[in-house]
């Protein structure tokens, strides 16, 4: 069940305060001399699938992008060389991330270093690559950079149209969460957003410090509920205390990535 919460937002999308209201009209809401703007209210749950359209729409852009790249001439060539020019091309036009391209037996390549001596075939979801399926939201630690990333990646096929490899790209988590902030136009201070997988894994998160951490391995049973219920269910509302701080999150779950995403309110 959802439980009603409103955001006020001034003209200029510069600041946001998200309320609880169980009333149908929520009060006026106050002008100050730096923002003589009107104010007006966005329900929460409008809000919370803007930061799910905002996050997916940048991985589903990648995702395309390296579908039509995989069936290109230099792609299906499976040569490193050929395929590293035109990558670079799609890299500079989406968001900050390890580009590469990995053959069959999980060899593989990125922008940044060339020929990594690492592997990508202990990956779990390397073999759906290579049965012909693309990975969206997968996340690692990034052999190459050591960094927390969700992985998009799509299998190439050769000339005869068996998969030679794979393309993909290690999107660096906490480069996504800080876009998706500033495309949100800010959050005030008692407002926060994350998403996280079925693990439960934190994926995304306003605040950079918690992405990666692992919610059922907290020493707290409230939070544990809390992702118990959402990871039972595809949208509605829990409340918990995380850190000393009572949190109301509204939540949803994405057809896209598979992610849950929760936008939420710290209660004073």
């Amino acid at each position: 069940m959802w439980i009603t919460l409103s955001i006020a937002v001034c003209a200029t999308f510069g600041q946001q305060v998200i309320r609880t209201t169980k009333s149908k009209y929520p009060a006026k809401i106050k002008t100050t001399a730096n923002n003589i703007s009107p104010a007006f209210m966005v329900d929460g749950k409008i809000a919370l699938h803007a930061l799910m359209s905002v996050s997916d729409a940048h991985m589903v852009k990648l995702e395309d992008a390296l579908k039509v790249f995989a069936t290109t001439d230099a792609a299906r060539s499976g040569n490193w060389e050929k395929i590293r020019t035109p990558f670079i091309e799609l890299a500079r036009m989406n968001v900050p991330a390890v580009y590469w391209f990995a053959l069959s037996d999980g060899t593989y390549w990125t922008l940044d270093q060339g020929k990594v001596n690492a592997m990508l075939s202990d990956r779990k979801y390397f073999p759906h690559l290579l049965a012909g399926e693309s990975v969206m939201g997968e996340l690692v630690v990034s052999h190459s950079t050591s960094r927390n990333t969700a992985i998009i990646a799509v299998p190439v096929r050769g000339a005869n149209d068996s998969i030679i490899g794979a393309l993909g790209c290690s999107v660096h988590i906490d480069s996504l969460s800080a876009l998706v902030r500033q495309e949100l136009g800010g959050l005030g201070n008692d407002l926060f957003f994350y998403s996280f997988d079925a693990e439960p894994l934190v994926a995304l998160h306003s605040d950079p410090t918690i992405i990666f951490i692992e919610p059922m391995k907290q020493e707290d049973e409230g939070l544990q509920q809390a992702f118990k219920e959402m990871l039972a269910g595809e949208e509605g509302t829990v409340h918990y205390v995380f850190r000393g701080v009572r949190r109301t999150v509204l939540y949803c779950k994405s057809p896209v990535t598979g992610w849950w995403y929760g936008l939420g309110k710290i209660e004073n």
